[in-house]
């Protein structure tokens, strides 16, 4: 089988997590498989590279917090025996020099910022597939470092850029052809057209391995991190959540949408595209099966497979009697909220059209409402809407399963658990699919709904 293996920065935390990767490649080789290795900043770095960039910015010293990271990765390499490694130290000097020269060019009013912090946090990337590449060629396994710049074309949206799939496609397999060496990959990067480094967000490696996975026609893509695969609930919020076994791509994009973190939810597109499976595994207990995300899978009698949520969001409610059988004012305020580049997370509008309300981030709420006053300032004169309401402190929940869809009466038993806890439901939204029901809650009542729904529909026997 071709595969590729992705570990996350908790799975090369320290020199110790390192060899337990080592081991799992090594194990995956001996039984015959063909691998591609892709691989996240250890465990911390990429958060320690965005506090630099942000204190450069605001004119903060920043050498502690560099230090920070080079002691970090130069305990792995003590640690994994790699002291000697002149080229490895000569490598880290470098990097840590190129840093230091990066800082002072931290940009002015009239260059993005994003642009110059994307030029920053690759070097987490680096830093960790050259520990790696070092410590595997110790043991005898033959290995070369791809910069995934060199072949993953993006735009420039920095920070969260576009891939341009089929451009990144014809490069990596031009890059691979004819390499016997075993390739360690850097996730989370990609260039523009002009060669200027970019990511691919928050988790951004797990969508390296599918653009990867993809590109090559792998059989499988294996995602190592630190919990036994995707589970029921936030271990955070319930006391026994459960190992899902098997998903489909649908059901893991609507957990991971709806704010489960095992899995970044573009990971699912070239994935799903090329039907290839992916399974989430626990680097620190390899033996455990993990959770398989695949294009079908057979029910099993079970109705959901999965609750996940948002805390800490706000929600906006437009009305008014002037709403009521007037033709386009949906599409008015969605392309208005789009024009300002805010996302909305959850719609939910009444038969009789006299109110919309929909979810989204706080940090977004005050432009959301200026855009709103802007696009319908005729309307708000002519009191045909309502002053916009705006609640916050609120909590998104999904319940998600494709059992969901052929089974009568789910939605009564939600929201009868709910009832029973007395728990109020802000706004209720369900996809066409019918996978996936999600509700707006308090903060204050998110931990109890989701425990209480956990008992129901996972512990009951």
């Amino acid at each position: 089988m071709k595969k590729i293996l992705k570990f996350g920065g908790s799975s090369v935390a320290n020199g110790e997590s390192i060899r337990q990767v080592a081991s799992i490649i090594e194990n995956t080789l001996n039984a015959g498989d063909d691998v591609f290795v892709v691989l996240s900043a250890m465990r911390g770095v990429t958060d320690a590279l965005i506090e630099i960039a942000i204190g450069t910015r605001e004119g903060q010293y920043v050498e502690p917090k560099l230090q920070e990271i080079n002691e970090l990765h130069e305990e792995a390499i003590l640690e994994l025996g790699l002291d000697s490694d002149f080229a490895l130290v000569t490598t880290f000097g470098q990097y840590s020099s190129q840093i230091i020269d990066h800082l002072p060019n931290c940009p002015g009013p009239s260059i993005d910022f994003n642009m110059w912090k994307d030029s920053l946090l690759c070097f987490g990337e680096l830093f960790s597939a050259k520990i790696l590449s070092a410590f595997l060629k110790k043991s005898k396994i033959d290995t070369e470092v791809l910069d995934a710049r060199k072949v993953v074309v993006t735009d420039s949206n920095y920070g969260n850029a576009y891939v341009h799939y089929q451009k990144s496609y014809d490069r990596i397999r031009e890059y691979v052809m004819n390499r016997s060496r075993l390739q360690v990959i850097t996730g989370f990067l990609g260039a523009n057209e002009y060669g200027n480094t970019s990511t691919l967000g928050r988790s951004g490696s797990d969508y390296s391995a599918s653009i990867f996975g993809a590109a090559l026609n792998v059989d499988e893509i294996e995602i190592w991190t630190d919990v036994d695969g995707i589970l029921t609930a936030n271990p955070n919020l319930v006391d026994r959540p459960i190992s899902i076994a098997e998903l489909t791509y649908e059901e893991a994009m609507e957990l991971a949408h709806a704010g489960a973190k095992v899995i970044f939810p573009p990971t699912m597109i070239p994935a799903l595209y090329k039907r290839i499976p992916i399974t989430i595994k626990n680097t620190f207990h390899p033996e455990a099966p993990g959770s398989r995300i695949s294009q079908d899978r057979v029910l099993g009698g079970e109705v959901t497979v999965g609750l996940s949520s948002v805390s800490h969001v706000s929600m906006i409610r437009l009305q008014g009697a002037g709403m009521v059988g007037v033709k386009g004012i949906n599409a008015r305020l969605f392309t208005c909220l789009a024009d300002k580049g805010i996302s909305v997370m959850l719609v939910s509008q009444a038969f009789s059209e006299h109110s919309t309300c929909f979810a989204l981030k706080p940090d977004e709420t005050e432009k959301a409402v200026l855009a709103i006053e802007d696009e319908f300032s005729k309307e708000f004169k002519m009191k045909y809407i309502d002053k916009i309401r705006v609640e916050s402190d609120l909590s998104l929940v999904a319940v998600v399963g494709e059992g969901m869809q052929t089974t009568p009466g789910i939605a009564g038993v939600i929201f009868e658990v709910l009832g029973r806890e007395r728990i109020n439901v802000e706004a209720i939204a369900q996809g066409s699919t019918k996978r996936n029901i999600s509700f707006i809650v308090g903060d204050m009542d998110v931990k109890r709904a989701i425990q209480a729904l956990h008992r129901r529909l996972f512990e009951t026997v």
